[in-house]
């Protein structure tokens, strides 16, 4: 690794980079948050990074980025102007002198093989997959992609997961040899020491602050996390309230369902906020209740707040999560969330030892610098093995 980078940075010409993704809406979403950090954490000595959407957004058009970016005007792939988006990405490739195309997300999976297929350009190509596979709202033609992806990821130089679950999952579901696929955890920034409180918290009082951090979409199941509140508050001697961050289309039945159960005085929606930390570490206990996860920033976040997490056995949830930090439960299953709540609720020695093993944990794997010396790494050593270096 290390005469390679140096040998990388003495010589002239950096090695570009291409970031192909679907879109970006927002900075706080999970792969584009990782994305976007990785762009900008890149050491420039080496890398020249550059963005590709398929499709552009307000967000993309006003936001100020570290490196060029370009869209591609991507209707959808059965679209007639397919052969139009394929050939502009074509001619970025080669105008730009690209040596690694990275793909985030399935539609710029095809797009970018398709490109690759027409550039007279040697690429290294790489494809990042961050979650268990594709959910129930996307567009029809995603069944055609489950079909397709075994023979499209032998094309790629390598499969980037960032868990070992999600590694599992792409080897068997597609088919892909388990040596084609590199395991890079997602990278986590740790708070700044702002002390502020957030007003929901001063307007509050309560014993315990349990907090979730997800989109409010099905797969998440805020609905558990709901019902498992219901139960505990039948309890009577656990004074709580609880946060919920994040936003999506699931947000108006959550606050109906939440007032139905009586719990609209202790369950506060505060929808996206900018500052996910500020209300993180004024809470006591972090939970994540998803059906099916890749690897989760929202616990990562906990974590780095010195948090106990209670989490469900979906995908990489168990390598962030276990009896030192936390508790996991089964997916789907409210009683079994409400006891582990219950127990973290009456036990502040037990949260104390739990919360510093999280911080202790992701201190130890997750930092950035740990996670971008395994990306320089990768990059460099699949630009040394197509024999690109020095080009």
């Amino acid at each position: 690794g290390f005469d390679l980078m140096q040998a990388c940075k003495e010589k002239r010409k950096p090695i570009k980079i291409a970031y192909l993704i679907d879109y970006i809406a927002a900075a706080d979403a999970g792969t584009e948050k990782q994305l976007l950090e990785i762009i900008d954490r890149l050491d420039r000595r080496i890398f020249e990074p550059l963005l590709i959407c398929l499709m552009g957004t307000p967000w993309l058009e006003t936001s100020e980025l570290p490196c060029k970016k370009y869209t591609l005007g991507y209707k959808g792939l059965l679209k007639k102007d397919i052969p139009k988006v394929v050939t502009r990405l074509k001619d970025i490739l080669n105008n730009e002198d690209i040596d690694i195309l990275q793909t985030f997300f399935e539609d710029s999976i095809f797009i970018g093989f398709l490109g690759s297929l027409i550039t007279p350009r040697r690429l290294v190509l790489v494809s990042s997959r961050r979650d268990m596979g594709l959910g129930d709202d996307n567009p029809w033609y995603h069944k055609l992609y489950k079909i397709m992806l075994p023979f499209l990821n032998r094309r790629f130089d390598t499969i980037v997961a960032n868990s070992q679950a999600v590694k599992t999952f792409v080897s068997s579901s597609e088919k892909t040899p388990s040596k084609h696929i590199a395991i890079i955890p997602n990278g986590i920034s740790f708070p700044d020491d702002d002390t502020s409180i957030p007003q929901v918290f001063l307007d509050h009082k309560a014993d315990i602050w349990f907090g979730m951090t997800a989109n409010l979409k099905p797969v998440k199941r805020v609905d558990i996390f709901l019902q498992a509140l219901s139960l505990l508050e039948k309890q009577k001697d656990v004074d709580f309230h609880a946060i919920i961050l994040g936003d999506g289309k699931l947000r108006k039945n959550l606050r109906e369902m939440s007032s139905s159960m009586g719990l609209s005085g202790r369950v506060h929606f505060m929808g996206s906020v900018e500052n996910v930390y500020a209300y993180v570490r004024n809470i006591h206990v972090g939970v994540l209740c998803s059906d099916s996860e890749g690897l989760s920033n929202a616990i990562m976040e906990y974590m780095a707040c010195g948090l106990p997490v209670v989490a469900t056995s979906a995908g990489g949830n168990v390598e962030l999560v276990d009896a030192s930090n936390g508790i996991i439960v089964p997916p789907g299953d409210p009683h079994a969330l409400c006891e582990a709540l219950y127990l973290l609720s009456r036990d502040d020695r037990l949260r104390r030892e739990m919360g510093e093993s999280s911080f202790k944990k992701i201190s130890m794997f997750h930092t950035w610098d740990k996670v971008m010396q395994q990306w320089h790494e990768l990059y460099l050593s699949l630009i040394e093995s197509k024999g690109l270096l020095g080009q």
